[in-house]
């Protein structure tokens, strides 16, 4: 395998440009790693328009096949080096801004959908954190030093068929994780055709405030412990799981595993603050508001952590109904939080307790609550195809790279479209 440096491959850099502020409608598309998916699929939903010299316009406009690279920003867990391949979807001219750079492949030598691939997959795989630094609480991208390291180069026609297969794994991809987003958009429809909209409230369902719906008054809510009852240092590396906030989905879903862990006697001290199977974890600080239902085994003990706090509810109201409420109808119930948006405030068992929304009969609760288990037993499966999807996309990549896939023998690209079919066929 041949390995040639990336600045070898490429005919331009071009740099990004920012402007200022247009005024009225006019400017120039201008593409911001607001607009980078971690799919490397640039989101064109929320483009801004900036006035910039036509001089310039005409020097970096992009154009398709340009790999756009961040050189600027990335956080902790994510290293800053992320790419998205550029396709122009409506022929106006688009330029990227001054914490990119687009990278304009040399057809001759290199394919350009193979460029992508591969700097898709050192920044995946985390090849690019050698090459950032930090000033200024911002990590930068050292991109000379990036652009002079070295990547696989194999022949042209072998470029061309490595990308092929990447790019019908990634639109199979793609299309699952439509599949996946319009059954919640489903679920969204039908919540709302069986009740209504709970601002109007058609259905006439009588208006409850929520502490009239709790279990009892004492065990109705519960804030978690402060960190004076449950010391860092008290953390275990396994025991009786703790919840986080990272353990509650934006979507609303229970997200797994539980990652932190107390002691069974520290347990035990703190069972007050237990969850049950169906309770509700509702998070009070950071992302306020966010929700799920606990999903727990009848025997697994658990408790809340800080900054959530555990709702359960009695016989009159489904939690499955309540955080999709509040999920599918966000601002039309009310406001989970007090202070302005974007500030960092924490919310009370008072502020659920005085909460006032239209409560249907448990019986259209519980028809609302059949169809979500079949619809919810359908993603498990496009889930699980998704998961097999990226793992096979991440097999390949893998191995095309390291020069151990032979692309110019049949039997391999046979096993490889077989593979693809066999997954696409389980998740249909």
């Amino acid at each position: 395998m041949k390995y040639t440096p990336i600045n070898e491959v490429l005919s331009d850099k071009i740099s990004g440009e920012w402007g200022v502020e247009p005024e009225g409608d006019y400017g120039v598309k201008v593409i911001r790693t607001a607009n980078f998916t971690n799919l490397g699929v640039i989101d064109f939903s929320n483009i801004v328009l900036r006035k910039i010299e036509s001089k310039k316009i005409e020097q970096k406009k992009l154009i398709s096949c340009d790999v756009i690279i961040e050189k600027s920003g990335g956080s902790p867990a994510q290293p800053v080096g992320r790419v998205v391949y550029f396709e122009n979807p409506d022929n106006s001219i688009y330029l990227c801004n001054n914490f990119t750079t687009a990278l304009r492949p040399n057809k001759s030598i290199v394919f350009p959908k193979y460029l992508f691939y591969i700097l898709f997959y050192n920044h995946l795989t985390k090849r690019t954190l050698r090459f950032q630094n930090k000033t200024t609480g911002i990590i930068n991208l050292r991109l000379e030093n990036y652009l002079r390291s070295k990547i696989p180069l194999p022949p042209l026609d072998d470029q061309i068929r490595i990308a092929a297969v990447l790019t019908r794994v990634e639109k199979l991809i793609s299309k699952r994780k439509e599949s996946i987003k319009a059954l919640d958009e489903l679920l969204k429809s039908t919540f709302l055709e069986m009740f209504g909209d709970p601002q109007i409230n058609p259905k006439d369902f009588p208006l409850v405030e929520l502490h009239e719906l709790y279990i009892d008054s004492k065990n109705g809510t519960k804030c978690g412990p402060f960190g004076s009852v449950l010391k860092k240092e008290e953390f275990v590396n396994n025991g009786i799981p703790v919840w986080n906030m990272d353990n509650i989905s934006k979507s609303g879903q229970m997200v797994m595993p539980l990652r932190m862990w107390i002691s069974l006697e520290k347990y035990r001290a703190l069972e007050a603050y237990s969850v049950l199977n169906g309770d509700v974890i509702i998070s009070r600080a950071g992302t306020v508001g966010k929700m799920c239902v606990a999903r727990m085994a009848h025997d697994e003990k658990s408790i809340i952590s800080t900054n959530l706090i555990r709702v359960r509810f009695g016989n009159k109201l489904l939690p499955l109904y309540f955080v999709s409420l509040m999920n599918y109808c966000k601002g039309r119930v009310g406001r989970l939080k007090t202070g302005p948006d974007g500030a960092f405030t924490h919310m009370s068992t008072r502020v659920l307790d005085t909460l006032t929304f239209a409560c249907p009969p448990i019986e259209l609760q519980n028809q609302f609550a059949a169809i979500v288990e079949k619809v919810d037993l359908l993603k498990a499966k496009y889930n699980q195809s998704l998961g097999e999807l990226e793992n096979l996309y991440g097999s390949l990549s893998q191995r095309a790279f390291k020069g151990e896939l032979d692309l110019s023998k049949v039997p391999v690209v046979y096993e490889i479209e077989k593979k693809v079919e066999n997954i696409k066929m389980a998740g249909s």
